[in-house]
């Protein structure tokens, strides 16, 4: 067994386990499904025109593209934030 693969591995055990690893995965997780949960029902889109896997990805990658720029318009006007991670509940 290779001992530099061992010693990654507990450095990304150990990554993953701490508090901001497990922000960022919880924060990963809620982005990804969302924006495909979004893609398909409120953009309608259901189907690639193309089949080769080349095409394929040319197709969603201008598709992201756009998507994202149409969110970086957005943010530049405020009307969304930038999401930084759950914000703690203020004690009433």
């Amino acid at each position: 067994i290779n001992e530099r693969w061992e010693a990654l591995r507990e450095e990304s055990n150990a990554n993953i386990q701490s508090e901001e690893g497990i922000l960022k995965r919880q924060t990963r997780s809620i982005q990804t499904e969302g924006h495909f949960g979004d893609i398909k029902e409120n953009e309608s889109f259901r189907r690639f025109n193309y089949r080769s896997a080349e095409k394929v990805y040319k197709e969603f990658m201008l598709y992201a593209i756009g998507r994202n720029i149409l969110k970086y318009h957005r943010f530049l006007h405020h009307e969304i934030e930038k999401y930084e991670g759950k914000k703690e509940q203020k004690a009433a």
